[in-house]
């Protein structure tokens, strides 16, 4: 398959994103096209939320719950606001048009460069639209849609059910996997093409948007520094490549692809945004539908909005003291946002005490020296990276400015905390207070590294901005002494292009850096003959399957070969879909003692339990280089009761005959 012949399929992937957050927002009344950005934030609420609502009506997972969901909520605000005391007059859509023409050119430029970076980058990385990430959770990814797609429910409360066995299922975050699902409803392509189609529309226009959000609320109507924001987010090694590579870590990168977009939500709400024309419905509505739909994507991403944001909180009350100090207004309404203050802080205290892994899924060591992880925060090359000179500079001069401006200091000390977070993690000493630190993430380097963009992108911009105006501050006066002619002309047009050759100029110098992290990316989803989960003649024998066996039958594996992932890519049911399924007493009978059918009636017995007439054996090699045994289903050429029916290179597929 060609990544021409998934064109259709990103457009499809584009509209499932933004349009039922897009009709939100209308429904909110807001009329400035830059809340595009929220669009796929709220959506991704209500793909989480409805998923979990849908069982418990009755109703299969498909685009028609979401659509009736969508309706509802538009419905519900448009009521709202006209509540007295809500109603807000609107501006009329040609006059955000107006507003729009100032900005469009540096901002669609500078988003058509971020964006299209970053979907080159992953073009490179992903190989073909087909290709899987060859890492250890992509088995449980990858099955997951396929068992949305089998159930019918892309709840977070039952989707482990296709690992627990005999347990109850837990909450897992199933927003992506939902999404995904519903990307292969609408479009029938394959589960690869579904993952990786939807991975590069979230990266290229989901994140990149975001940033420029969060700069738009930052930085105001400044076209450079939003449009610098967009060419700045294809920059950084750390994200949105990185979990896309290690892991594979889908639903916390859906997550940190929302925390942009969600910050500036929840600068809105505390009132030190500086967008405008945004009523008290919006304000005080996108910063909750935010968090939750962070939340439900992955609670990394929850607590990451929550320490991102305690500066943010300091700032509102600090600025609400000063105004109200200035104006010599009675000073109680400061002593009430005080205790509130208070309150929110000792609430997060408590929120990071218990939301977090236990202690035993949070095993992580920490990976280099202090002064190591201290020179890949200043380098922008964590975890290893190559370093970005120019990008570095540029934070370091963002850094600098909103330093020195009161109204935007909380973006400096938002990044310091995710700085510091990911020295402790990544070189701190194991122990309690590293663990208290940043046992919210695993106590996994990878996992902070990631955060580190959120806020780096928006300082870079700021950084660039400040340049982009000190060369046409200098263009525009040489341009004021040339007042006649064609002279006059081509200085002016030098004037207006040149802070969009700034923005190419900053896309070039982003290529040299990212090509580290999209080789290694690249080497996660090659197929070669010893890919490590899942290897070309493997991939080959999958693609037979729906010859060979019967769509109601099952097929014995050992996830930790890649077997499993023939639930994903065949519609064939496995006897695991995870290296870490939680077995029944008959499948684990199976994965010990399956090749002894022939002499041993038990395992007839649970073959028959589990509807298992067939075995796929692809020998003892696992993703990880270990032996987690299993050696019940490794096959050995003429073992009595096993008749083989298919083979390519060393991948084999037995049926069951000692049970007929």
């Amino acid at each position: 398959m060609s990544w021409f012949s998934v064109v259709p399929v990103a457009f499809a992937c584009l509209a499932l994103l933004f349009l039922p957050g897009a009709v939100l927002i209308s429904a909110m009344g807001l009329r400035n096209i830059a809340f595009l950005a929220v669009a796929p934030i709220l959506t991704v609420t209500v793909v989480a939320v409805t998923a979990i609502v849908s069982p418990y009506l009755g109703v299969t997972w498909s685009f028609v719950p979401v659509v009736v969901a969508t309706g509802v909520l538009a419905v519900l605000f448009l009521g709202i606001r006209k509540l007295p005391g809500l109603r807000q007059p609107l501006k009329p859509w040609r006059s955000t048009y107006g507003a729009l023409r100032k900005m469009a050119v540096l901002v669609g430029a500078g988003f058509a460069i971020g964006a299209g970076s970053i979907a080159l980058q992953l073009h490179t990385a992903f190989g073909r639209p087909e290709n899987i990430s060859q890492t250890f959770d992509n088995v449980f990814h990858l099955n997951a849609v396929r068992y949305v797609l089998e159930t019918g429910s892309a709840s977070s409360l039952t989707l482990t059910g296709m690992t627990s066995g005999d347990t109850p299922p837990y909450f897992y975050p199933a927003a992506w996997h939902g999404l995904a699902a519903l990307l292969v409803q609408l479009t029938g392509v394959s589960v690869p093409v579904a993952v990786n189609v939807l991975n590069l529309c979230i990266a290229a226009t989901v994140w990149t948007l975001g940033c420029m959000f969060l700069v738009r609320s930052l930085a105001g109507s400044n076209a450079g520094a939003v449009g610098a924001a967009g060419a700045l987010a294809a920059g950084f090694g750390s994200f949105p490549i990185l979990l896309l590579d290690f892991g594979v870590l889908y639903p916390n990168f859906l997550s940190v692809s929302l925390l942009p977009g969600a910050l500036a939500c929840v600068s809105l709400f505390l009132g030190t945004s500086r967008l405008d024309g945004v009523g008290p419905v919006a304000r005080y509505t996108l910063a909750p539908l935010a968090g939750l739909g962070v939340a439900i994507a992955h609670p990394n991403g929850a607590m990451s909005l929550v320490a991102l944001s305690v500066p943010l909180l300091i700032a509102s009350f600090v600025m609400l003291a000063v105004k109200r100090r200035r104006s010599g207004l009675p000073q109680g309404p400061t002593v009430v946002a005080g205790v509130a203050l208070l309150a929110a802080l000792a609430i997060v205290a408590v929120m990071w005490q218990f939301i977090r892994p236990p202690v035993e899924a949070a095993g992580w060591p920490p990976v280099q020296t202090p002064g190591q992880a201290v020179g890949e925060v200043l380098t922008n090359s964590a975890m290893q990276r190559s370093p970005a000179w120019s990008v570095s500079i540029l934070v370091i001069v963002g850094l600098i400015y909103v330093l020195k401006r009161p109204s935007t200091a909380w973006i400096a000390a938002s990044f310091l905390i995710v700085a510091g977070l990911f020295v402790v993690v990544s070189a701190g000493p194991v122990g309690d207070l590293r663990h208290m630190l940043t046992g919210v993430w695993y106590n996994d380097s990878y996992r902070l590294a990631a955060l580190l963009p959120v806020t780096g992108v928006a300082l870079a911009a700021v950084g660039a901005a400040s340049l982009i105006e000190g060369l046409r501050d200098k263009l525009g006066r040489r341009s004021d002494q040339r007042v006649t002619g064609d002279t006059w002309k081509r200085s002016s047009t030098v004037y207006r292009m040149a802070p969009i050759a700034i923005l190419a100029i900053l896309g070039v110098l982003q290529a040299p850096p990212m090509s580290s992290p999209v080789r290694s990316a690249q080497n996660s989803y090659a197929m070669s003959p010893e890919s490590p989960l899942v290897s070309v003649d493997e991939m080959a024998l999958i693609a037979e399957l729906d010859e060979h066996v019967p769509a109601d039958e099952t097929i014995a594996v050992n996830p930790w070969t890649g077997g499993a992932m023939a639930f994903a890519m065949a519609d064939r049911n496995t006897t695991a879909k995870h290296t870490f399924t939680t077995y029944t007493k008959a499948q684990e009978l199976l994965n010990d003692k399956f090749r002894d059918a022939s002499f041993d009636p038990t395992v007839c017995q649970a073959a028959s339990a589990n509807n298992v007439g067939y075995v796929l054996d692809f020998g003892a090699h696992e993703v990880h280089g270990g032996n987690h045994g299993l050696v019940g289903l490794q096959i050995p050429d003429g073992t009595p009761g096993f008749e083989l029916i298919a083979q390519q290179g060393e991948a084999k597929l037995f049926r069951l005959t000692a049970c007929g």
